[in-house]
């Protein structure tokens, strides 16, 4: 491209504007140039900064129109000092930052600080990035659409299908959740019409994204994801399967423990087909017995056929709708309470707790919590929490030292949970163990803020400097976590 303008306005400006006009004849921008109305010398500046950007950019300046204004936001403001924390927690990336962020719903940033905190934004995971984005609200929305560097953070259009047509994978996947939010059933409508051409990578990140929202509008996609080539695509269909209990996967399920388990003399007895027809084995229940239930007995090797059994009794139970094992008006506990082979004893119980996990069934959580010794986050956090309260009141210092049922109680925490957990930290744990570092990192975030002094009070009255430090740490975090709190009230 020439610059045979730029040339001449150099030339122009050696000579000085005093004792030579200068000439915007050889522009490619001439009638941009000519169109500046100003003292001669800025004239000639002007027009050397036009065709300077023209030649940088190959196209004429034009004017464009301005957009929109931003919507009005009429939430209170974010009280100042609250700004400031939220950008030094911003800052050094502090795991306190959701917390903030969850204290702070209702209100709106501060006009000052939004250009700040959308550029920190990008450096977030997508759930905090969500919640910074309510934060700034429509102008903070506004000003991520005008600039190209912060386009991540605006939800793509879902009006405009040409992302979903022509995107590269990471697009298209976005695009996708962004229409699962707005129109769940229209979203599975949309991946069903292309699932034949989609490679078997999307296929399966696709299909994870049914989880927001999902429904029965889902099941036919779902059941067809069950003959697919990739298995991980037929697991991942598989587990959401398993959260719809009132689906025709559920109903063929109840049916197998209708067909395989029958009550007699307080106990519960199997009988497993020794060869599974091929609808069963296309439902998963000829699939391993997962790392997870394997690991409680990993210090016994099984027969084949018990091997064999305990990975379908395991299957079974993980995806049959839980009201299927109340047969004849028994109630849960009457379930529970029945008998089992030894040999299937463990898995059964894993499977019953990972269906509890996918059908969020508090009741089944409520009725294992008191009956395992060590039920897991992926019961407990489905119990009601009056129920785990109580359940956490019971335990002994050995039981809290495992963590995951303290670790399901969200904050805050009754006080007397919370002494009961320090005194089980001076008393039983030591304190190089991961239970101990894990205990101490709960109370920090999970105590109630009154118990502030306590801690200060159980950092000086132990000698083991590894003590000390994990109980002034925690003391620090909790007095933090109350200063943020005061500042958004």
């Amino acid at each position: 491209m020439s610059t045979h303008g730029l040339e001449t306005l150099t030339s122009a400006a050696l000579l000085g504007t005093a004792r030579t006009e200068p000439d915007f004849a050889a522009l490619h921008t001439q009638d941009a140039a000519a169109a500046i109305v100003a003292p001669p010398e800025h004239r000639l500046l002007g027009a050397a900064a036009l065709e300077r950007a023209f030649v940088a950019a190959g196209s004429v300046p034009v004017t464009r129109p301005l957009p929109e204004p931003a919507a009005d936001d009429d939430r209170p403001l974010l009280p100042p000092a609250a700004g400031e924390r939220l950008r030094a927690l911003l800052t050094v990336r502090s795991d306190l930052i959701g917390e903030w962020l969850d204290a702070a719903q209702g209100f709106r940033a501060p006009h000052g600080i939004v250009v700040d905190l959308l550029g920190r934004a990008s450096a977030l995971d997508e759930e905090l990035r969500d919640k910074l984005l309510v934060l700034l609200g429509p102008r903070g929305r506004w000003l991520a659409q005008q600039n190209p560097r912060w386009s991540d953070l605006v939800a793509p259009d879902t009006d405009d299908p040409s992302v979903w047509q022509h995107g590269a994978a990471a697009a298209r996947r976005r695009w996708f959740r962004a229409l699962r939010a707005q129109d769940p059933a229209a979203a599975t409508e949309l991946l069903a019409a292309s699932w034949s051409t989609e490679t078997a990578a999307n296929r399966q990140n696709l299909l994870t994204e049914l989880a927001a929202g999902l429904g029965a509008y889902d099941e036919d996609l779902l059941d067809t994801a069950l003959d697919d080539r990739s298995r991980k695509v037929r697991n991942v269909a598989l587990d959401l399967l398993r959260r719809l209990p009132e689906s025709a996967f559920g109903r063929r399920m109840t049916g197998r423990v209708r067909a395989w388990a029958r009550v007699h003399d307080g106990a519960v007895e199997f009988t497993i087909p020794d060869v599974l027809d091929a609808e069963a084995m296309r439902d998963g229940l000829d699939d391993p017995l997962p790392r997870a239930a394997e690991a409680a007995r990993a210090d016994r090797a099984y027969p084949v056929e018990e091997a064999r059994d305990r990975a379908r009794v395991w299957a079974l139970a993980a995806s049959a709708p839980l009201s299927a094992w109340l047969a004849s008006g028994m109630r849960i506990g009457d379930v529970l309470d029945l008998e089992v082979s030894e040999h299937l004893r463990d898995v059964l119980r894993h499977g019953r707790e990972t269906a509890v996990d996918h059908q969020r069934d508090s009741a089944w959580a409520a009725a294992l919590l008191p009956r395992e010794d060590r039920a897991g986050l992926r019961v407990a956090e489905h119990a009601p929490r009056d129920v785990l309260v109580e359940h956490l009141r019971r335990m002994s210092a050995r039981q809290l030292l495992l963590v995951d049922d303290i670790a399901a109680l969200p904050a805050p925490w009754p006080a007397d949970i919370a002494r009961k957990v320090l005194t089980v930290l001076y008393t039983a744990a030591a304190p190089t163990s991961h239970s101990f570092r894990a205990l101490t990192d709960l109370l920090a975030r999970r105590a109630p803020f009154e118990l502030v002094d306590l801690f200060d009070d159980a950092a000086t009255r132990t000698d083991d400097l590894v003590r000390l430090n994990r109980f002034a740490t925690a003391a620090d975090i909790l007095k933090l976590r109350r200063t943020l709190h005061e500042e958004l009230s």
